[in-house]
């Protein structure tokens, strides 16, 4: 019986069906973000949870965590119910804004800090529920990057190279590194001519291949370039200049500096942007989408205002989630959701009230049936979060699943 719950439950889950105390109700079908909103505890935070292509929380175990300093150093924390427990400590520095993959359980966390960052990794004990230090690595890898540089990110390719994208000045590069992680390449240059202000981001994607995406607000669009995994680390096809098609003569054009990134199994990549047009009627945020054989979609509109969006996708549901600041500085952290299939944003939905947050972050895994947010209100010295869940589903049993 406890297992044709748990099925059942799994069915639900997906089809938008929710069963709570022997009542049925029927969930719109194209909410991605689950509908139980639980406010964590504030939790201690020497720094922002910026920047906007980077990930701090991940989900293993069963439980989530979660990687911000605070006046003690850099931690690993766990989710225990509404509350962030420090688990281990990754680093002495109070300072800096960290970017973590989860591969099976190894987690590596790019702690970023301008030119001198660094790489740490930690594996997952099962028996304790925690991390310790990776044991093929136990030492952080120093990260040397180019002077300029805003921000980085990393990923790992199907055969476990890492690739970490920054920008510098006026360039997009990437570094790579092979495990166990413990030094890095020089920088191969992808992009240039771009402006002091442009970033970028970088993901895996399921077909063998990683991709990098930048802004450059010089020449007002997107960029993009492919590496096939195994093929010669300099081997990068062409920039496809995401949307270009669409791109409009409006404002400062299409590109801005912010970027975030998620990817389906089948390829498709996901990414939330801003653009400079910044005029009334035209989008402010919104989305690109490259379709698994390498064709972008024309520019989907999000939303007119609002800053510093990330998105989540929900296969399960077949949906997309724009988390973003409701309006420069400040303001609210709000969504906006969309069918996969076809694309089309409904209405704003409010995740952080108060008027006074910024740089939602999030996690750079696809979402089921959790999902954790953290943002930091203006001047504030503490990490607000959102656990977002499904309700249990009651049997008839009793049994809570």
């Amino acid at each position: 019986m406890v297992s044709d719950c748990v099925s059942y439950r799994r069915a639900a889950c997906a089809s938008g069906l929710l069963v709570s105390v022997g009542l049925l109700a029927l969930a719109s079908s194209s909410a991605a973000l689950p509908p139980l909103s639980t406010s964590l505890q504030p939790a201690a935070s020497s720094a922002s949870t910026g920047e906007k292509p980077q990930s701090k929380v991940w989900t293993h175990g069963g439980s989530w965590w979660s990687v911000f300093p605070d006046s003690s150093g850099t931690w690993i924390r766990r989710l225990d119910g509404d509350t962030w427990t420090n688990r281990l400590k990754v680093s002495d520095a109070t300072t800096g804004t960290a970017d973590a993959r989860s591969i099976g359980g190894v987690v590596h966390i790019l702690l970023y800090r301008g030119t001198t960052s660094e790489l740490v990794s930690a594996e997952y004990v099962s028996g304790t529920n925690t991390y310790q230090p990776w044991s093929s690595r136990l030492s952080p890898t120093a990260v040397s990057l180019d002077s300029g540089v805003e921000t980085a990110t990393i990923d790992i390719d199907s055969q476990g190279r890492m690739w970490l994208a920054s920008d510098a000045v006026s360039t997009i590069s990437v570094r790579y590194s092979d495990p166990p992680y413990n030094s890095w390449s020089a920088p191969i240059q992808l992009a240039s001519g771009i402006s002091s202000d442009d970033i970028c981001v970088v993901t895996s994607l399921p077909n063998g291949t990683v991709g990098v995406l930048w802004s450059n607000q010089n020449t007002q669009r997107f960029g993009f370039r492919v590496h096939a995994d195994g093929d010669a680390p300099s081997a990068w096809a062409a920039d496809e200049v995401p949307a270009s098609q669409s791109a409009l003569n409006v404002g400062l054009g299409m590109a801005d500096d912010h970027l975030n990134v998620a990817v389906a199994a089948d390829g498709t990549l996901y990414a939330a942007v801003k653009t400079s047009y910044d005029t009334a009627g035209y989008p402010k945020i919104a989305l690109l989408v490259r379709r698994s054989g390498g064709m972008w979609d024309d520019l989907y509109p999000v939303d007119t205002g609002g800053t510093r969006a990330i998105i989540l996708l929900s296969e399960p549901a077949d949906t997309l989630s724009v988390v973003y600041t409701s309006v420069e500085g400040a303001g609210d952290i709000v969504y906006r959701e969309s069918p996969t299939s076809p694309i089309g944003f409904g209405p704003r939905s409010t995740l952080v009230g108060g008027g006074n947050h910024n740089d939602v972050t999030s996690t750079k895994q696809n979402i089921g049936d959790e999902v954790v947010f953290l943002t930091k209100a203006t001047s504030s010295a503490v990490v607000d979060g959102v656990l977002r869940s499904m309700p249990p589903v009651v049997c008839g049993d009793g049994y809570v699943a």
